[in-house]
């Protein structure tokens, strides 16, 4: 290389360099990130990053991700860590959770009736609630009319038949499995009457006055609970298991790349041709804080690059290239 192009490619790196250094760097900083949001002020959204990229980026960083058994041990060891925190063990969840939070949560619990309705009705029609109803009726029943009682006492012969005793009926025949199966015939055909009126007990018993009531009973205990309680019973291992786990079956599914193409194209709909900055701003981003955090990452960041000579390396053969290139020599020639 001619000692002139030497020159200039080093007199290139000096500055640039120079740049990358002290107040400069800060000032450098400042200039690009203003600069780029100058930009994102007038570029929209989908011009800056279509919705094709997103939805890329997605599948292959996201729904291709599977988590690695490394990875599920940190995270449970930190989440079993900050839950055991013995320094936290006595906080009370008044805490964590202050009165007016807990009061919103309990309105909104209130103002959904329908929700409640829905809740109710899915429990107690649950075949396993039904089958618990039924068999609870019929031992009860049963038990009522095979001991003594009011009512057999004020039946003509009910109270003689009882003193038997219930080896004596078995021995008279079909009569008892008869008697059984009439009361189980009887339970089937009116327990649809008797889950219809616990729903109405319920919904009557949950009352938007009650629930308040309830609730304001509950506060006093809730905020002196102690954190080390209401964690004691988390079982962080096995549960990151169980996400592990459903997480690598879902992710895989046909199901959730429709969603995410489905959910992202919906958002690019809505504010895809708004303004980058404008879109930022509406999530509580400003061109401030950007500004601000650009300098404050990339200033420690550029100074080590710097300071390692990672940063003159790279500069340098980029620019070796270039000082090599003919077009470069021919026109450093021609001087």
């Amino acid at each position: 290389m001619p000692l002139t192009a030497q020159d200039l490619m080093q007199a290139q790196m000096n500055f640039i360099l120079n740049e990358l250094r002290g107040e400069a760097l800060t000032q450098h900083l400042a200039s690009e990130a203003e600069a780029y949001c100058d930009l994102l002020e007038q570029l929209p959204i989908a011009r800056l990053i279509p919705a094709s990229l997103t939805i890329g980026w997605i599948e292959r960083n996201v729904l291709s991700y599977a988590p690695t058994e490394v990875m599920r041990e940190q995270v449970a060891m930190l989440v079993e860590l900050g839950l055991n925190n013995p320094s936290h063990q006595q906080m009370p969840m008044r805490q964590l959770i202050s009165r007016q939070i807990y009061d919103l949560m309990v309105e909104r619990l209130i103002a959904r009736p329908a929700l409640r309705q829905e809740i109710i009705q899915t429990a107690l029609r649950n075949p396993i609630y039904l089958n618990l109803m039924s068999d609870v009726l019929y031992r009860s029943i049963t038990d009522y009319l095979m001991t003594e009682n009011p009512l057999a006492r004020n039946v003509p012969g009910v109270s003689s038949l009882l003193k038997v005793g219930k080896g004596v009926i078995g021995r008279m025949g079909s009569l008892e499995q008869t008697a059984q199966q009439a009361i189980k015939t009887y339970i089937a055909r009116n327990i649809s009457a008797t889950v219809e009126y616990s729903e109405r007990l319920l919904m009557k018993s949950l009352s938007e006055t009650r629930l308040r009531a309830f609730a304001d009973t509950l506060w006093p205990h809730l905020e002196a609970y102690e954190l080390g309680q209401a964690t004691r019973h988390l079982e962080i291992q096995g549960l990151s298991t169980l996400a592990v786990v459903f997480w690598n079956q879902i992710r895989s599914t046909e199901f959730m790349r429709q969603q995410v193409s489905y959910l992202v194209n919906a958002w690019y709909q809505q504010y895809g041709e708004r303004p980058a900055l404008e879109v930022l701003e509406d999530l509580g981003i400003t061109r401030e804080q950007l500004v601000r955090e650009v300098v404050a990452i990339g200033e420690p960041l550029m100074t080590a690059w710097v300071d390692s000579g990672h940063i003159e390396q790279r500069l340098r053969g980029h620019l070796q290239r270039f000082f090599d290139e003919p077009a470069t020599q021919a026109l450093l020639a021609r001087e």
